[in-house]
């Protein structure tokens, strides 16, 4: 029962196991049988067996891979907690409360000197108790030998560093021999290294050689695995290891301008992953001024660890920008999480960002969003005051104060007073989740943050909801794998919707009075915005307009909003104060509802029509919703191509550009022909290098020209010219029925901007053709060598 055997080892391994010399010994022995045997364990402890006696001392083997979910550095930070001082260095007479203290404590020491370990025996007494434990250096013993030339020598030197630790009538471990010295050199630089302290992803727990209750050896399906978030790696279930390698390649073939890095932990194990596609990338320059980060799975505990960035787009609607699956909510993941987003959008930060209450979100977007607004979204903090207040007697009362405090509080001194009467008046004094968010206070309430634009992005007046980009898609019990199966189509849903509204856009909507100002912004405005604005002009009829003071051209007006019926519940009275410059037509509300959403408010409108004023200034009316505001952006980038003289760069540049062709491409069938045309033209003129040369010079000034040379030149291409037409009108008269005349072009549809004509074809781009076409290009130049596809991963 003495002689020990050899198997791999950890915390709860009583049995002599060598760990690092790789020797194949053929499994573990018990007196004399293997476990596989399937017979139960003889020696076993008086309460799991019936022929035990109070003294009889036996011996156990347990499980071997405990120690395959602790950290290694949390073990050291515990274990050196039980040594008797400062010093890890094992000496006699230290005390210890289980086997497992000791088996920490000397893994600890054995790690910061550099040796792998071994527990060589543990005898128990039949209550359960230890009696004795022997853990020694894991090269202890002289290894087996083998004849074959191919044997490989066994990592064994018959080492006798060794601890020996036995009970006491204290009830305490004593240390009653240990043995420091090592017969072979030892590196601690390489210890975590070796097999006792590696933590292998996504392994179980072995199957134990013994259990305590005598039933024999257990399944490993039968032993749960401890929660995978408690050592950094992402869990991940049965089949979502090849759901996450079909998508991304997938994604990698269709979409050369798609976007993923991949975080991992010390021991290779998947973190964390964020990915972003070609239409997430291009979004994000449109509509990357305000982003709000979606962590509604992970605080709701969904089945799938989902991070969501997202953005809003002209239509009001939320855009998806990236995705990330995390492992764990700490500060080091959002903070690589963070910057894997900004890496994606090319260094861009956003001027403000929304995202929940967390201390580790907020320490990482103060390291790597340190330029940004940051704001923590209000409705998610409303969401948590049941939870947080609920076991409090005057729950409802606080509240109906806290959103009073949030919500009607146009000032800060107002939110201010408002507080400290919850406060004292409901006896919060010492309620800690309050006391934070007080001391967060000008990051989620809404008197604080109106010198911002956030797009809309977040709740400020009570009755506004706030859905999230995957709601009706994804449910508590989603699976990863179920997830990427509906990817696509949830996108597509979304970008059908945008379509849909773009559409809706260009139909002229219901006017419902004779002010210039709504027929103004009717033309202007895409339907869903323009409808914020109708309801604003709507609300002017319950405003009264005062006026307070007049200082030259700056009028202090003071707008009374009269109590009204909206949603089936009645509005309170309310006064604003308004400041009017008169000279420079600017105008200022205590609301500040167009610095946080860019639509002037009701109580902004009653002035201007108080001082007939029925036209809204330039500077009131925001490129940011209007119907075009692609097109726009778009030629404002077009007029500062980017030069580069790297050829990697030149294709990022190219593909990134056939992204925002295929953004104005696809809203209607009338662009989408004219865009499949050129692309045509394009391709025909890259593969003749003797058609490039000559169509250089023209295509070079195309961007400069007035529109008549636009025309002329989108003719020229689709097979038509002013010579031709006139020709046709100049012919002569010839008997019999008339020729039919020929289906002249819309001229209207062909002069698009610029930024239709000088893109390459994001698909094209991505096709065996276009690839061939590119090495071409780069073997003319004699360029040795260059990828044919973006590796962005």
């Amino acid at each position: 029962m003495d002689d020990p055997s050899s198997a791999d080892i950890s915390n709860d391994i009583v049995i002599e196991v060598p760990v690092d010399d790789g020797d194949d010994d053929g499994g573990t022995e018990v007196n004399g049988k293997s476990p596989e045997d399937g017979e139960p364990l003889k020696g076993i402890p008086s309460d799991c067996g019936k022929d035990s006696s109070e003294n009889k001392e036996v011996i156990t083997a347990e499980d071997n891979a405990d120690d395959n979910e602790k950290e290694v550095q949390i073990e050291l930070d515990e274990d050196s907690k039980a040594v008797q001082g400062d010093d890890l260095t094992p000496t006699l007479g230290m005390t210890f409360k289980t086997r497992e203290e000791v088996c920490n404590f000397y893994k600890a020491y054995a790690m910061a000197v550099g040796f792998g370990v071994a527990v060589q025996k543990t005898s128990f007494a039949t209550s359960g108790q230890c009696r004795r434990v022997i853990i020694a250096c894991s090269k202890v013993g002289k290894g087996k030998t083998d004849a074959c030339y191919k044997a490989r020598q066994s990592a064994k030197t018959d080492c006798q560093a060794k601890i020996v630790a036995k009970a006491a009538g204290d009830g305490l471990l004593h240390l009653v021999e240990v043995n420091n010295e090592h017969n072979h050199p030892v590196n601690p630089s390489t210890a975590r290294f070796l097999n006792c302290y590696k933590k292998m992803a996504g392994s179980k727990k072995q199957e134990s050689v013994g259990q305590s209750n005598g039933q024999g050896s257990s399944r490993p399906d039968e032993i749960e695995c401890e929660d995978s978030t408690k050592i950094g790696r992402l869990k991940l279930a049965k089949g979502d290891d090849e759901a996450v390698y079909q998508f991304f390649a997938n994604m990698q073939n269709k979409d050369p301008n798609f976007f993923y890095l991949v975080d991992l932990n010390d021991h290779g194990c998947l973190r964390s992953l964020f990915w972003a596609d070609g239409r997430c990338r291009t979004a994000y320059q449109y509509f990357g001024d305000v982003v709000s980060v979606d962590t509604t799975l992970l605080t709701e505990k969904y089945d799938l660890p989902l991070v969501l960035f997202v953005g809003m787009n002209h239509h009001g609607q939320l855009v998806l920008l990236g995705c990330s699956l995390i492992s764990n909510e700490t500060v080091q993941t959002y903070t690589w999480l963070f910057k894997a987003f900004l890496t994606c959008m090319l260094g861009i930060c956003p001027n403000a960002i929304v995202t929940d209450y967390s201390k580790a979100i907020q320490g990482a977007v103060l390291d790597v969003f340190s330029g940004a607004r940051h704001r923590l979204c209000l409705s998610s903090i409303m969401k948590k005051v049941p939870g947080k207040l609920k076991g409090h007697p005057d729950f409802k009362a606080i509240k109906r104060a806290l959103k009073k405090a949030a919500f009607d509080s146009l000032k800060v001194d107002e939110f201010e007073k408002c507080w400290m009467k919850m406060i004292v008046d409901h006896g919060l004094e010492n309620n800690d989740w309050l006391a934070s968010l007080y001391e967060n206070r000008h990051t989620w309430v809404p008197a604080f943050l109106k010198n911002t634009f956030w797009a809309g992005m977040s709740i400020s007046q009570r009755g506004e909801t706030i859905s999230t980009y995957l709601n009706g898609h994804v449910y508590p019990k989603t699976s990863l794998k179920q997830f990427f199966s509906k990817y696509d189509m949830i996108l597509q849903s979304k970008y059908k919707k945008e379509a849909e509204a773009d559409s809706e856009s260009h139909k002229t909507p219901l006017l419902i009075s004779k002010f210039y100002m709504e027929e103004q912004l009717s033309k202007l405005y895409t339907f869903n915005m323009f409808k914020k604005f109708q309801e604003e002009l709507k609300a002017t009829m319950y405003c009264d307009v005062l006026l307070i003071q007049m200082d030259g051209s700056l009028i202090n007006f003071q707008v009374k909003e009269c109590s009204f019926i909206e949603d089936g519940k009645a509005t309170e009275n309310k006064d604003h104060e308004v400041l009017y410059n008169a000279d420079k037509l600017e105008i200022q509300c205590i609301c500040g509802s167009f610095e946080f959403c860019g639509i002037l408010c009701r109580h902004a409108l009653s002035i201007f029509k108080f001082q007939q004023i029925f036209e809204i200034p330039s500077h009131y009316i925001l490129g940011r919703w209007k119907k075009d505001y692609k097109r726009l952006h778009a030629v404002d980038r077009s007029l500062s191509d980017m030069q580069v003289d790297n050829v990697v760069e030149r294709y990022d540049y190219l593909t990134m550009r056939c992204l925002h062709l295929a953004e104005l491409g696809f809203i209607s069938d009338d662009r989408y022909q004219v865009a499949l045309k050129l692309l045509k033209e394009v391709e025909k003129s890259l593969l003749d290098d003797g058609i490039c040369r000559d169509r250089q010079p023209r295509l070079l000034s195309f961007g400069m020209n007035s529109n008549e040379n636009v025309q002329n030149l989108l003719l020229a291409q689709l097979g038509t010219s002013e010579g031709n037409k006139n020709s046709n009108s100049l012919q002569v008269k010839r008997r019999g029925r008339p020729p039919k005349k020929a289906k002249e072009p819309n001229m209207e549809m062909l002069a698009r901007p610029n930024k239709e004509q000088d893109q390459y074809d994001h698909q094209a781009i991505g096709n065996p053709r276009m690839q061939w076409i590119y090495q071409q290009i780069l073997q003319d130049d004699q360029i040795p060598k260059a990828p044919s596809g973006r590796r962005t991963g």
